[in-house]
């Protein structure tokens, strides 16, 4: 069994892209709202599919409690099972105080709050590093050390400071996504997973109590992207984990932080 808890398949094609590439293999797929979306046609999609679930997202840029009012109710409702920031893309720090109220309504209703950490896509040249920095989670998470708090990525390209914060809170998770990406020959992918490997090894090294908070996850959109990869991720995870290590990042820690199983 793979929980998929970092993706976006934000339509028919790239669900179709996303079968052919897992091979059947993933059971079930956390979709990812952000906010350039439409957020109701992307709802609809992912209710026509027993296998996809979705985590909603708040734009920073408008009116946060009119936005939370909706979530909590698609919550209630279980329309919604997360919901995800976007610090470099918006220019927000996730311990600034407006993000109290999304966290406090995670922690209620005992939901993730995920992050998007590190390494920025952006063709338009707009987004700051500096707001996405794994390190800016910590604060956050210990004035809320109730509400779990995903750092996606790994915190891409700062795996040693994104493994720190994992491993310093309880309540703080990561991910394995976004960091494998089909950008060049086989040869250069083959490489660069190499080079991953050694990265996630060597801060397991310093902070072994991180391998148990990890999820796997490919942040696939579709094919024709660089995005769109899933089996080196499955691979990378039977590489580097224990079989018994394996099936937590592969289920069942997704199972727990999201499903309460």
């Amino acid at each position: 069994m793979i929980i998929d808890m970092h993706a976006h398949v934000l339509n028919k094609k790239a669900y179709k892209d996303y079968q052919k590439e897992s091979e059947g293999r993933v059971s079930k797929i956390l979709v990812l709202h952000d906010y350039t979306q439409n957020f109701d046609k992307l709802l609809k999609f992912v209710k026509s599919k027993k296998d996809l679930f979705l985590a909603g997202c708040v734009d920073m840029n408008k009116n946060i409690l009119r936005q939370l009012k909706l979530l909590e109710k698609l919550i209630k409702e279980k329309e919604i099972i997360a919901i995800k920031l976007y610090p470099g893309y918006q220019y927000f720090y996730p311990s600034d105080k407006k993000v109290h109220p999304i966290a406090k309504l995670c922690q209620k209703h005992n939901i993730p709050l995920i992050f998007h950490c590190g390494d920025v896509y952006d063709l338009g040249g707009k987004a700051i590093l500096k707001y996405a920095h794994p390190k800016n989670i910590d604060e956050l998470a210990v004035t809320f050390p109730k509400c779990k708090i995903i750092l996606s990525h790994f915190g891409f390209p700062y795996f040693m400071d994104a493994a720190n914060i994992v491993s310093k809170n309880k309540n703080v998770f990561t991910d394995i996504s976004g960091t494998i990406d089909a950008c060049g020959s086989k040869k250069e992918v083959n490489e660069l997973v190499k080079q991953y490997k050694s990265d996630l090894i060597r801060a397991f090294t310093y902070f072994p109590d991180v391998k148990k908070k990890v999820m796997f996850g490919t942040d696939f959109h579709e094919e024709g992207v660089s995005l769109c990869l899933i089996k080196p991720y499955i691979k990378l995870v039977k590489d580097i984990f224990s079989k018994k290590e394996q099936d937590n990042v592969f289920y069942k820690l997704s199972n727990k932080l999201f499903f309460n199983k």
